[in-house]
């Protein structure tokens, strides 16, 4: 596989090096855990080299929580919203500006699936990570691949602007 690309990461507002979300991905991978927590609600932006993510399990004290809870330093058009339920089904999805995607955006946000599936990987998920219908329908329609992946592996397999940098600058979009 290869690499995230992923440097920095800010989890739920704290900075730190990509390791400091072994503790989400422990809960993805203890069907106990996610099964408990009735799996989690997610937002997450990439920033080059820097993943900000927002998580929350799907029930705290028994009160259903929501995405709009949730607020990321930086959230934009950019933004993936999405869910993983307890069987590990991902739902992941985008809210852009416009109905119409510029070759941009389809840029952007393919870079921002491929690059959040490789860090689920590169940071130890083992779960199966099946891409509901909703995803895949819409990573189609939206013209981010052809065919569509069906699974956060298929994602991680993809190709990324950041694959052909050979530096360390960041994307230009």
């Amino acid at each position: 596989m290869k690499p995230s690309h992923v440097r920095r990461v800010t989890l739920n507002g704290k900075m730190g090096k990509p390791s400091i979300v072994k503790g989400f991905i422990d809960a993805l991978n203890d069907d106990r855990i996610i099964t408990e927590k009735g799996g989690y609600l997610f937002k997450a932006l990439t920033l080059g080299r820097r993943l900000v993510l927002g998580v929350t399990p799907y029930f705290i004290e028994g009160g259903r929580t929501f995405h709009y809870d949730t607020k990321l330093p930086g959230e934009n058009e950019y933004t993936l919203i999405g869910s993983v339920t307890p069987e590990g089904i991902f739902d992941i999805l985008f809210k852009p500006n416009s109905r119409e995607l510029s070759t941009e955006d389809v840029l952007r946000y393919a870079d921002s699936y491929v690059i959040f599936a490789r860090f689920l990987l590169e940071s130890g998920y083992r779960g199966k990570g099946r891409l509901d219908e909703v995803t895949v329908g819409m990573l189609q329609g939206a013209g981010l691949f052809t065919p569509a992946p069906t699974s956060i592996a298929g994602l991680a397999a993809e190709k990324c602007s950041l694959d052909d940098s050979g530096t360390k600058e960041e994307p230009v979009y």
